[in-house]
């Protein structure tokens, strides 16, 4: 069940404090369907194990979209993964693959395959992803991640900064610290 901690607001505590606060979920299986950036049902969402948490997610790649393409967005799809686990859910450690999903083409859905060979399988705890945020931006805490905006809680600009390839200090910084994290090779 979902639980937004407002009630903090009312016993006084520092504004500081109350802005690290962020929605909270039960389980990954409710953070991913009330974010509705993945789902069981479209195959870019699979839980294998609650305890210890495994689960994949899948970005869509479309043929003919180029290689750099699929690259970023199955690193995306890792971060995503790692990282919003971490700043909605109260868990402690996540393996986490990311593996595109393969269309023939947006009308041919029923083509669609797993893109193993780009597979991308990270085992971190919340200190890991912690370390791995600082090495790169210099963030103290996995709360400063996100932000509240008019459309509920978003990266916050600093981690887009990390999120996106043209940026400072860019994707790349970022998936250089988190191959330390992969389970085997990460493509």
């Amino acid at each position: 069940m979902k639980r937004i901690l407002m009630s903090v607001a009312l016993t006084g505590l520092p504004f500081a404090v109350m802005a690290e606060i962020t929605e909270q979920y039960d389980s990954l299986s409710e953070l991913i369907h009330e974010h509705g950036d993945y789902d069981e049902g479209n195959g870019t969402f699979e839980l294998y194990s609650e305890d210890p948490l495994a689960f994949r997610l899948s970005k869509p790649a479309i043929q003919g979209e180029p290689a750099e393409v699929t690259y970023y967005e199955n690193w995306r799809a890792a971060i995503y993964g790692v990282y919003n686990t971490f700043a909605h859910t109260s868990l402690d450690a996540v393996t986490m693959t990311a593996m595109p999903l393969w269309f023939e083409s947006f009308t041919k859905r029923d083509s669609s395959r797993l893109m193993d060979e780009h597979a991308i399988m990270l085992e971190m705890g919340r200190d890991d992803a912690l370390d791995a945020l600082r090495a790169v931006t210099g963030m103290e805490t996995l709360a400063d991640i996100k932000m509240m905006t008019d459309f509920g809680y978003q990266w916050s600009p600093a981690f887009l900064d990390i999120y996106y390839e043209d940026r400072d200090p860019g994707l790349d910084a970022f998936i250089q610290e988190l191959r330390l994290y992969c389970v085997e090779i990460c493509e």
